[in-house]
């Protein structure tokens, strides 16, 4: 039986920037087996399925890593979202056309509603999904040595304002390192031995979050890249998953004022392929965080693939 997909690249408004990101929009009568077979076969990141369900406005949905089955990302919805209004199978009749999809992990279901809007030529614009998130935030992290140590930076490189590092989960930790240029995140290093010796390991943290607020010539307002063990260094890779933990790290912030913030997220170097997220977060001063993630995406390919 041949199923159709579309590929497109998230998070971006240019081709051959963001991530890419295949989405099949009918996989009835896959197996969660051939789902993975077909996600090892395509290679990306994150390869979304989309199911019926008992309502018709709400699709499930699901993703695949080249390796595994893996929780819905942000890059998973945009990609989905946008495919689905952007190819005619929903109408955008509103200015924002409201678009449900129905995520399972572990013993937890959730609905996502993303709104899609018209852009001036009536086809798909920016994409936002809004997260109700809880925080919980370790302040027991390295020291600046070991952070400079484990990042093959100098200490010197690590933070600035008033921005700490912090080991933030909302329901996966990541170590959230602020540094001091856009250029040091650029030429930072994972150091294995570093890292090992550290106390990081111990938090059960995985991954390391770094930001800077220094973009050089770009609108974003932070520039943000994942380092960590199963990371390889010439990797850049998505960090939708760490913006709930990056908001949540913003706001534990005295300095960080209580009301709507808005800022842009920037991943990927300057001359390399960019990813640009547009966050509005509610502070509210506790660990209960509202945040609304928005981008853009670009339909590169549509394809079909024969599954016995």
């Amino acid at each position: 039986m041949n199923y159709s997909y579309y590929i497109t690249d998230v998070f971006t408004d240019q081709p051959f920037h963001g991530v890419p990101v295949p989405v099949f929009t009918d996989a009835s009568g896959l197996t969660e087996q051939k789902m993975q077979q077909i996600a090892s076969e395509l290679n990306a990141s994150a390869t979304v399925f989309l199911l019926p369900t008992e309502h018709a406005h709400i699709k499930e949905i699901k993703a695949f890593s080249k390796l595994e089955q893996m929780p819905t990302s942000t890059h998973s919805i945009l990609a989905a979202s946008f495919v689905l209004a952007q190819t005619g199978q929903v109408s955008l009749k509103d200015q924002h056309t409201l678009i449900s999809l129905k995520a399972t992990w572990g013993n937890s279901t959730q609905v996502i509603d993303t709104y899609v809007s018209k852009n001036a030529s009536n086809q798909a614009g920016l994409v936002q999904q809004t997260y109700n998130t809880h925080s919980a935030i370790d302040y027991y992290t390295p020291t600046t040595e070991e952070l400079a140590a484990m990042l093959s930076l100098s200490p010197a490189d690590i933070g600035f304002d008033h921005y700490r590092p912090l080991i933030v989960s909302c329901g996966v930790p990541y170590l959230v390192v602020p540094i001091m240029s856009y250029s040091a995140i650029r030429e930072a290093k994972f150091n294995e031995a570093a890292w090992s010796n550290s106390s990081a390991p111990s938090s059960l943290a995985q991954e390391i979050l770094l930001f800077a607020n220094n973009t050089d010539n770009n609108p974003a307002d932070f520039h943000a890249r994942l380092l960590g063990p199963a990371i390889a260094h010439h990797e850049d890779p998505p960090i939708g998953g760490a913006i709930a933990a990056f908001a949540n790290h913003i706001c534990d912030h005295a300095h960080i004022q209580a009301g709507t913030h808005v800022f842009a997220i920037q991943r990927g170097a300057n001359d390399a392929r960019k990813s640009m997220f547009y966050v509005e977060m509610d502070n509210k001063q506790s660990k209960d965080l509202t945040i609304r993630v928005g981008g853009n995406a670009v339909l590169m390919s549509e394809a079909s693939i024969t599954v016995d």
